[in-house]
């Protein structure tokens, strides 16, 4: 399990050097933009805190991460409870299967808005939606099935472990509905037309759809850390 931390610690490493090596790029003058364009600036500017971003929640879930996996080594001893594993929920393999579903959505989203197919862009963004709400009700449902079981109480680390983890990746996911959101009411008044409005959306639809794939990855991984522990 050590091995699986120092594993964890380095990929948080190497996550963050891209970060910074990013921005020491300037990738708002990528483009040729003119030097003292607000225009260009302010376009790259959401680019780069998304990135900055993903960053730091990956370091927030790489220290999650740790936390799990020492408090799991420690097992019972100097007086801490129990280490009991928990009986993740079959609807779990559900769950992990819809969100796969919303990242290809969004992924058509935003591959048909860049192509100006913004018939096809508005369900198929919506529908990426629709199923990350899905999935979020789907861990709600795995919450309430260990509830029921009776077995597991707040003091039980692995079930506190397995509530903190997917809470988080949840709320995450929330914050990100509220901008997929926003993006689908502008979108509902997007002129086919108009150039600068479509590149906006294109811009705006890639972002959410990093940012979904991002959160993807995180459940894979924290889907794999509670079912194989």
């Amino acid at each position: 399990m050590m091995t699986a931390l120092l594993i964890a610690m380095l990929t948080g490493i190497t996550i963050w050097f891209l970060v910074v090596q990013r921005l020491k790029t300037k990738p708002w003058a990528e483009h040729g933009v003119i030097v003292g364009s607000q225009e260009g600036l302010t376009s790259s500017a959401p680019r780069v805190g998304l990135w900055v971003f993903l960053g730091v929640v990956t370091s927030l879930f790489l220290v999650f991460v740790g936390a799990y996996i020492m408090r799991k080594d420690h097992g019972h001893g100097g007086g801490m409870h129990a280490w009991v594993p928990v009986d993740d929920p079959d609807v779990l393999w559900l769950n992990t299967a819809v969100l796969v579903l919303a990242s290809v959505a969004m992924q058509i989203a935003r591959n048909a808005i860049a192509r100006g197919a913004v018939a096809k862009a508005k369900p198929t963004f919506a529908m990426g939606g629709l199923l990350t709400v899905l999935f979020l009700a789907g861990q709600v449902w795995a919450w309430r099935q260990l509830s029921a079981t009776g077995l597991y109480t707040a003091e039980t680390p692995a079930y506190a472990f397995f509530i903190l983890l997917t809470a988080v990746h949840g709320l995450h996911l929330v914050g990100g509905l509220f901008v997929l959101a926003r993006t689908a009411l502008r979108m509902r008044e997007l002129d086919p037309g108009n150039a600068v409005a479509l590149a906006r959306a294109d811009m705006s639809i890639g972002l959410c759809t990093t940012y979904w794939h991002f959160l993807l990855v995180v459940w894979i991984g924290l889907f794999w850390l509670l079912m194989t522990t």
